[in-house]
């Protein structure tokens, strides 16, 4: 038997495997609502908005 083979296709094996339990277990897991999201910490909330750049100017006609 061709021993290298044997064991890239129980490593491909595994890792298809693998990947499938994750999903199924990220099926389950539930997200909370946006609502839910900003009426948590205010702070956090601040934190995760992203301000403007300083050295770019707003984008005028004139």
């Amino acid at each position: 038997m061709n021993w290298p083979l044997f064991w890239a296709l129980t490593l491909a094996f595994g890792v298809v495997l693998g990947n499938i339990m994750l999903l199924k277990h990220a099926a389950k897991l539930k997200m909370p609502s946006m609502s839910q999201q900003q009426k948590g910490n205010p702070e956090q909330n601040a934190a995760t908005r992203q301000s403007p750049q300083r050295d770019q100017t707003p984008n005028n006609p004139e």
